[in-house]
């Protein structure tokens, strides 16, 4: 059930270390930094639903420093929207073949990282009012369908909420609130379009021990380290890792 190679075994490890890294630093970025990494020696939809379901475990285990630390209205603001886009990302998932997958995924998670690695020199996004209701269903439905097909819906919300002035730990706290009421969603939109296997629920238990190192390390780093040296690191590894699956597609 479990019969990966080394090289595998490797990226698994990576993949939940980093996951419960970013997560619990930043609230984004898993989707874009993994899900190329994990998609060099995984199909892409065994990672799509490995990455998924360590978030999963990363938000139920970081809930009770969250809790006190979430913007409400943004979050109901983001969520319906979120919700119908999971849907409609499962949908997807149903009908396009791998080798599309792939490319739509590292040419998303491609232009994401390139975009975001813009703002990072251009410096903070100018403020913007506060986001209506309209427009919130609007972009969480997006995130939602990127969030399904690519784990990167954090990515577009995280410079929204940013631009709307809202404090660090507040956005991590934010998104973790979306997506611990979004993540039962996901995990059914895979179940239905039968991508929701044994060996990568397994694989993600057993990876749990590595979720909760990565965890403890962003709760020691968020502080210490400069967050735009962090991002343009990550987000510098996400292109890079983008490109080589386009390449070698």
């Amino acid at each position: 059930m479990l019969d990966f190679t080394p090289l595998q075994w490797t990226l698994l490890i990576i993949g939940a270390f980093g996951n419960g890294f970013l997560k619990r630093t930043f609230g984004a970025g898993v989707g874009i930094t993994l899900m190329p990494t994990l998609a060099l020696a995984f199909d892409a939809k065994f990672a799509l639903v490995y990455l998924a379901l360590c978030t999963t475990w990363v938000d139920l285990g970081i809930s009770r420093q969250m809790w006190h630390n979430w913007d409400r209205r943004i979050t109901y603001i983001f969520f319906p929207g979120m919700a119908l886009g999971v849907i409609l990302g499962g949908w997807v998932l149903t009908w396009v073949p791998e080798r599309e997958l792939r490319i739509f995924i590292g040419g998303l998670c491609g232009l994401i990282a390139a975009y975001q690695i813009f703002v990072e020199f251009r410096g903070r996004p100018v403020k913007i009012p506060p986001i209506p209701a309209w427009a919130g269903i609007g972009i969480g439905t997006v995130s939602g369908m990127n969030s399904t097909i690519a784990n990167a819906g954090a990515t577009l919300l995280v410079p929204i909420m940013i631009g709307q002035n809202i404090a660090p730990r507040m956005i991590v706290g934010t998104i973790w609130a979306i997506f611990f009421l979004v993540n039962p969603l996901r995990v059914a939109a895979y179940w239905n379009a039968g991508v929701l296997s044994e060996a990568v629920v397994v694989a993600t238990l057993l990876a749990i021990p590595m979720l909760w190192a990565g965890v403890r390390c962003g709760v020691w780093l968020q502080p210490r380290m400069p967050r735009r040296a962090f991002n343009l690191s990550v987000l510098s590894i996400a292109l890079i890792g983008s490109l080589r699956i386009l390449v070698y597609n």
